[in-house]
C-alpha cells in the first residue's frame, strides 16, 4: 500500500514543473482550418499562374482561381506573361 502513496506524492511534486513547462512551450495550432485556407490560396495561385502562362481559354476557372488567390494572383497577373509557357522561372509547356 505504500507504493501508491509514493506514486501519488511523486506525481504531485512534479505538477509545478509541468505547469512551468506548459507556460514556456508555444501554443499548438488549435485547428486545421487555417492550414486548409492557406493551402487553397497557394493552389489557386499556382493554378492561375499555369493558366496564364499557357494562355488557357477557360475564363471561368481563371476568374475563380484569381479570386481565391488574391492578392498573390495580382502579382502573377503582372509578372507572368500571357502565353509565355513560363511562370516564375518554371517551364510550363502546353500539351501538343
Amino acid at each position: 500500500m505504500k507504493l501508491p502513496v509514493r506514486l501519488v506524492s511523486l506525481l504531485a511534486s512534479c505538477t509545478p514543473a509541468w505547469a512551468a513547462a506548459a507556460e514556456v512551450l508555444p501554443e499548438a495550432p488549435r485547428s486545421a482550418g487555417n492550414v486548409g485556407a492557406s493551402g487553397l490560396w497557394v493552389l489557386a495561385n499556382i493554378c492561375f499562374a499555369g493558366m496564364r502562362a499557357q494562355n488557357s481559354p477557360r475564363a471561368g476557372w481563371r476568374i475563380v482561381a484569381f479570386l481565391f488567390g488574391l492578392p498573390g494572383t495580382l502579382v502573377t497577373y503582372f509578372v507572368v506573361a500571357e502565353g509565355s509557357e513560363r511562370a516564375y522561372g518554371i517551364d510550363i509547356p502546353r500539351k501538343r
